[in-house]
């Protein structure tokens, strides 16, 4: 079947107040000999910058059948800022919350920042490194931690990756933006001595807090993934729990070993008597002020959070803590993979926390100043 004729294609500029850019072209049929002419404005003005919006209609102009005419062409018109909701919006698929929320964040910002560029109603496959750089540079002025501005840099590069299995466009602008240096992380592990106060206090007074505490130390689950577990995902026979693929951060099931010596703590008679459909840490109560405890309904993930920086303050006021600056709910599991990862093997070490490479574990490693070990080396040089 013969292919339509696009010709004289030109760019028609409104003049006045309420006035819309347009582009003029007339399409043929060979099929029935017909010609038949168009004007469409092709989104062009929802550009704001002239300079931008007359650059664009340019290029359709000279690419008037790409644009107007094959299904490829729709796909090569998609605007940026249509283009990367239309990504964030497949991402929302994704089965984690926390996950779904930061393209929707992310791509937020980034469109905030194209709109003030005059460059959001830019076709997608317009958008260069160079333009990803100048968002870059801006971004990398905030003051914002290292791995902040690197994780906002992984959820554009995804976003783009979209695009191009979707064939909306050919490249990836952020493959070639450098990450921004990594700094110390805020969040600390505890001291020997502040871990032994705080789950010792936690022992005697917060049952769910305490198991939780339980399961970051030894079983390195993340908060993220704790909040997802219910009574079904424990094996205590074998001492076992299984953190899901839709809670775990690798998107694989990961099953964690609970040491024999701390076994007891959920073989206690009432830990698992609980119904096996339900969340261990629960919400029971208000949705704002509702207690951590096993229920039916999921508690949002920031109420451990809360609940453990309470006690903590608690502690400090008492007196029983000198310094909490850097310690949070998650201080467990760099406290548990730095002490532990002493003693047992680096492959074990890296099971146990559901890595997929050694170099994920180092990351919650914490070393200490003093490494004794080699402190307590004998001298055999000579």
């Amino acid at each position: 079947m013969a292919k339509k004729i696009y010709a004289r294609a030109r760019l028609v500029k409104g003049e006045g107040r309420g006035k819309k850019w347009k582009i003029d072209y007339s399409v043929f049929d060979p099929k029935t000999g017909e010609e038949t002419r168009h004007r469409k404005d092709f989104d062009l003005n929802e550009i704001p910058d002239l300079t931008v919006r007359e650059a664009v209609a340019l290029r359709i102009v000279q690419n008037i059948e790409v644009f107007a005419g094959s299904d490829q062409g729709k796909r090569d018109c998609l605007t940026l800022k249509r283009a990367v909701e239309m990504a964030a919006q497949v991402k929302q698929a994704l089965p984690r919350a926390n996950s779904r929320r930061k393209y929707i964040t992310v791509s937020k910002k980034f469109l905030a920042w194209a709109r003030r560029s005059g460059v959001d109603q830019l076709p997608v496959d317009e958008f260069s490194t160079r333009k990803a750089l100048e968002f870059w540079d801006g971004f990398n002025a905030l003051k914002l931690r290292g791995r902040t501005k690197n994780n906002y840099l992984a959820t554009l590069r995804a976003l783009w990756s979209v695009l191009i299995d979707r064939e909306h466009t050919d490249k990836n602008p952020w493959e070639r933006v450098k990450p921004s240096r990594k700094q110390e992380k805020l969040r600390r592990p505890f001291t020997d001595d502040e871990r032994r106060t705080v789950a010792e206090y936690a022992e005697k007074n917060d049952y769910w807090l305490f198991r939780g505490i339980l399961l970051q130390f030894y079983c390195y689950i993340r908060p993220t993934e704790m909040v997802n577990l219910k009574f079904k995902d424990f094996n205590l026979a074998k001492g076992l729990v299984t953190v899901q693929e839709g809670s775990s951060k690798t998107w694989r099931k990961v099953v964690k070993t609970i040491p024999k010596s701390v076994l007891p703590y959920f073989v206690d008679g009432r830990f698992d008597k609980e119904p096996a459909n339900y969340f261990v840490f629960g919400r029971v109560g208000d949705a704002r002020r509702g207690h951590m405890e096993p229920s039916p309904v999921q508690i949002h993930h920031n109420r451990p959070y809360l609940r453990h920086a309470k006690l903590l303050k608690k502690l400090k006021a008492a007196g029983a803590l000198a310094d909490i600056e850097g310690l949070t709910w998650y201080s467990w599991k760099d406290t548990g993979i730095s002490l532990h990862a002493r003693s047992t093997t680096p492959l074990a070490t890296r099971d146990q926390a559901g890595h997929t490479d050694f170099s994920m574990t180092l990351v919650y490693y914490q070393q200490e100043d003093i490494n004794q070990e080699y402190r307590n080396l004998p001298h055999d040089l000579v």
